[in-house]
């Protein structure tokens, strides 16, 4: 369905057009908000919130820019609001505990791996995303948006609504940080 079409639903109050929306847009905004996050529930709630706030502002959406990147929009807003209350600058990497309070990462291994290569390569991305958990938030929203979600400086300008000078300053800045964080280990990404 083309999105201008799906607009004009949205707009009329067609709930055909609201699931339209969940279904197109729920798996990219949950593993943006679980890229801000790093906590699946948390997560899960926060995609919750971004529909619902779709759902009650579609009217206030002067389709200026592409409805993705409103949603996109609405879902780091919801995200940053969440840890603002949370008040929490560290997070929880993408990892899971068992029941004896063991870490573990979420996924699984390619078995035609080296078994010691793939281990090397978890606990590289375990320290990669604590490195980018412990980033002010700004910075964290700004990797997160160009370098895992793929975004151009151009999108998340509009998303964050900055300049596009701004944006790319501001990821430089970003990638800094996180290179700081990560010499702390250093042997990991040699």
């Amino acid at each position: 369905m083309e999105t201008d079409i799906l607009v004009k639903q949205l707009k009329s109050g067609d709930q055909e057009a609201f699931n339209e929306l969940v279904r197109l847009y729920s798996k990219k905004l949950y593993y943006l908000c679980l890229k801000i996050l790093q906590n699946e529930g948390d997560a899960e709630d926060m995609v919750q919130n971004v529909f619902v706030k779709a759902f009650l502002n579609i009217n206030k959406f002067e389709e200026k820019s592409s409805l993705s990147t409103w949603l996109y929009r609405i879902t780091v807003n919801v995200c940053n609001d969440f840890l603002r209350k949370k008040k929490k600058e560290n997070l929880v990497p993408l990892y899971n505990t068992d029941d004896d309070d063991k870490e573990y990462e979420l996924g699984i291994a390619d078995e035609k791996e080296n078994v010691e290569e793939t281990v090397l390569e978890n606990e590289r991305k375990k320290e990669l995303h604590a490195a980018i958990g412990k980033l002010k938030p700004k910075h964290r929203e700004l990797i997160v948006l160009r370098d895992l979600e793929g975004l151009s400086y151009e999108d998340i300008a509009k998303i964050l609504k900055m300049n596009v000078g701004t944006v790319k300053s501001g990821i430089n800045r970003a990638r800094a940080a996180l290179l700081e964080k990560l010499k702390e280990k250093e042997s990991l990404f040699r």
